[in-house]
């Protein structure tokens, strides 16, 4: 395929284990086959168990069919039932061994396994991109950060992350709300020194911050926030920013907040804390005393799956069975509150999803800085 066909990488996001992220990743296979749109898969840390760890109950399998090209880690081929063709080894680390492009010779299953940072991945959907219109991206709430390599997102979500409904549905809506905040602007992050903040006055007097944590802390935060300056400024935060961090920046940052920028790498600096609405609450704290947020890397989302099943458990002993929520008031207090297309998955199937992605297509953008 040459390489000036538009594509889009599409990050599939679970909130929490057993909310049907593979189930999503499945159909939207299936309705990129029936399409006859090239796909590939690659991941994010690791996933693929046929058998839930925690709870024992069996969990949906990633069959692969023949054309699909992969990359995952050297264990995963290896241990593939589908037949894989191998195209390349390539520098990527993992726990579970080198990533290995792969073309699909066969049918099969196969775990997906995957750089676990932005450049990694970054790197591995560029040796994608030759081969599909389409790359999807296993992910997770807990390990999103690489996902700013990704053009864009769809998030699974159910009863398995909280059976209430009402919570369940404020929180996506905060998740998304956090996704939408801010535009694309004049960045300051500055890729040779990834760790440093800085901050850069309306006179343009830049002064940088150095030693912080990756994970700013809500020390940290007050540390940033003592730093700033009167009058309008701008922060470039390079670590992932914790409702923790939030809360330290505004009760040190107080009166000093407004005129302020802070500049972020992605929307999933802000999620993988795992929190969204007190995230999104100190967000909008920071809002209303006349501060800003932007990214470097804006990250569009294309809808919401729901999925009512979850494994509850029986007794003490650490016995599960599968149970449901009502899908039915799942779906309407979801499209109550968002406007996003709403998807139940097992009852809908992945069309709506899928046209979504495809009216991407043409809207090309680049994966590097």
């Amino acid at each position: 395929m040459s390489n000036d066909v538009h594509r889009i990488s599409v990050g599939i996001v679970g909130t929490a284990k057993n909310t049907g992220k593979t189930t999503v990743l499945a159909a939207l296979m299936e309705e990129a086959r029936r399409r006859g749109v090239p796909l590939a898969l690659t991941g994010i840390g690791y996933d693929g168990e046929a058998i839930d760890n925690l709870t024992l109950l069996p969990k949906p399998r990633l069959d692969v069919y023949e054309g699909i090209h992969i990359c995952t880690a050297e264990a995963c081929v290896r241990q593939a039932t589908a037949v894989c063709e191998i195209l390349e080894t390539t520098d990527e680390e993992t726990s579970l061994g080198r990533v290995q492009l792969v073309r699909i010779a066969s049918p099969g299953r196969i775990m997906l396994a995957g750089p676990n940072n932005t450049h990694g991945l970054r790197s591995i959907l560029e040796r994608l991109k030759p081969f599909a219109r389409v790359i999807l991206i296993d992910g997770a709430l807990g390990r999103m950060v690489p996902m700013a390599a990704a053009d864009a997102v769809i998030f699974a979500t159910g009863a398995a992350r909280s059976v209430d409904i009402p919570h369940l549905a404020q929180e996506m809506k905060a998740i998304l709300d956090i996704f939408h905040l801010g535009g694309a602007g004049v960045s300051l992050l500055d890729a040779e020194h990834p760790e440093q903040v800085i901050i850069r006055q309306g006179n343009g007097e830049t002064k940088s911050i150095n030693g912080l944590s990756s994970l700013l802390t809500a020390e940290e935060g007050g540390l940033v926030a003592e730093a700033m300056p009167a009058g309008a400024a701008r922060i470039a935060l390079p670590g992932v920013l914790s409702h923790k961090a939030l809360k330290g920046i505004l009760e040190q940052g107080d009166a000093r907040l407004e005129e302020k920028v802070f500049e972020l790498f992605a929307p999933t600096m802000l999620l993988a804390g795992g929190k969204p609405i007190p995230v999104w609450e100190n967000l909008t704290q920071l809002i209303m005393r006349g501060a800003g947020i932007q990214y470097r890397h804006p990250l569009d989302v294309l809808g919401v799956a729901i999925n009512p099943f979850y494994p509850r458990q029986i007794g003490r002993r650490g016995y599960f069975e599968p149970s449901f929520i009502d899908r039915e008031e799942l779906g309407d207090e979801f499209r109550r509150v968002m406007a996003l297309p709403v998807i139940d998955i097992m009852r809908d199937g992945a069309g709506e999803l899928f046209e979504k992605i495809q009216s991407k297509l043409f809207v090309k953008r680049s994966l590097t800085p």
